[in-house]
């Protein structure tokens, strides 16, 4: 049994609507309409993949200036010492290399 209209939220009657919109377009309207979809969604992923590789390369750079930062931080009685910074180069390092974080190790 389907609600009435008047108990319907404002987003599921746009829902709806669009719904509605869609069964009502001919086989062109539809093709089109996709093709658009398609299209957009392609240029938004080639976007999404230049941000993400400008952002790996970033990635690495803050990581770096995070462990040096640290290293500047030693005996401060953060308990941090120079074999936990090691340990933390060496890891990002293996972390660079496995592709995690962008860069060049």
């Amino acid at each position: 049994m389907s609600r009435k209209n008047c108990r319907m939220t404002e987003d599921e009657r746009a829902t709806h609507d669009r719904a509605v919109r869609l069964r009502k377009m001919t086989d062109q309207q539809l093709c089109e309409y996709m093709d658009a979809q398609h299209t957009r969604g392609m240029d938004d992923g080639l976007k999404l993949a230049e941000c993400e590789a400008k952002y790996k390369k970033d990635e690495a750079e803050t990581v770096t200036r995070f462990i040096d930062w640290l290293d500047e931080q030693k005996g401060s009685g953060n308990g941090i010492g120079g074999g936990t910074i090691y340990r933390l180069r060496k890891a990002a390092i293996a972390a660079q290399e496995a592709g995690v974080i962008g860069g060049e190790p």
